[in-house]
């Protein structure tokens, strides 16, 4: 067991997302001051990686518990039988045959809840079955976007606001075409700032989403079109994205804010791929 916060080693796998959190066994009760530790780290490294655990469903939801309070998946059937809180994200069907469309769920940048009003402050997952090669998930550092957009499009978009509603962004039309969710009446068009400060640092970062964001309040269809494909080739720039490459047992915890993430969308439909998801709203 774990009692020196000085025993916690960490090492930045990516630019600048990715920190590593060594010697830590999250089955083993973690202390307050343990925990808190974890949290400051956090603050400071908006996408953390724990190795090798191994957590029962119970013991990931009561550690993603002490971050604040679990929000359920809005889809019904990839929540968890018995700890409803939690989610699968997985490829695989109910009956074990492997689902093709879970290669390209969530393969286009986004943060979780961006339809939703009052989104989740974080969220992880954690790596039950992964692929054998390629599998991963793509972080990008909102804060590092915003700050390298060039002056022109930075002063453009300054005073800009999103509208977001479930489905409708230029990612989402292409999963849902032909479909209707029934998302789209629970969940009406919301307006936030594209340039949002972050409530722990005060830093600017930008805050959009490919699948969720219709477009800008004040620009035509076109144009909001045209800007939200430039942000998207600005932020999946290889100099703001950290490439989680999956191991069995790995739990990753990430900002919503700071940063957006994508399945790469990088493995056979035929390997299985299975985690559980939390997204969890702060502590106040």
């Amino acid at each position: 067991m774990l009692d020196n916060v000085e025993d916690i080693q960490g090492k930045l796998l990516g630019n600048t997302l990715g920190r590593e959190i060594v010697n830590l066994d999250l089955a083993i009760d973690i202390s307050d001051e343990i925990f808190t530790h974890i949290k400051l780290i956090f603050r400071k490294n908006p996408v953390l990686i724990f190795r090798k655990q191994s957590l029962t469903p119970r013991e990931y939801a009561d550690f993603a518990s002490r971050f604040g309070k679990i929000r359920p998946g809005v889809i019904e059937k990839y929540k968890h039988p018995e700890i409803r809180d939690i989610s699968f994200l997985t490829n695989v069907n109910a009956d074990g045959t492997v689902d093709e469309f879970g290669v390209t769920r969530a393969a286009a940048w986004h943060y979780d809840g961006s339809f939703d009003e009052d989104p989740p402050f974080l969220a992880m997952l954690y790596g039950i079955e992964v692929p054998s090669h390629g599998g991963g998930t793509l972080f990008s550092d909102m804060y590092r976007a915003y700050e390298t957009l060039p002056l022109d499009l930075k002063k453009n978009v300054n005073n800009l606001t999103t509208v977001n509603q479930f489905g409708l962004g230029p990612s989402g039309r292409d999963y849902f075409l032909g479909l209707k969710p029934d998302r789209w009446e629970k969940y009406g068009p919301i307006k936030r700032p594209l340039v949002m400060r972050h409530p722990w640092s005060g830093q600017p970062y930008l805050e959009f989403c490919m699948i969720h964001t219709a477009g800008f309040a004040e620009m035509t269809f076109g144009e909001s079109e045209k800007l939200l494909r430039e942000l998207e080739a600005h932020v999946s720039k290889e100099e703001n994205i950290y490439y989680h490459k999956w191991q069995p047992g790995d739990i990753v915890i990430w900002d919503e804010h700071a940063t957006m993430h994508k399945n790469a969308g990088d493995f056979s439909a035929s390997e299985r791929r299975i985690m559980l998801r939390a997204m969890i709203d702060e502590n106040k």
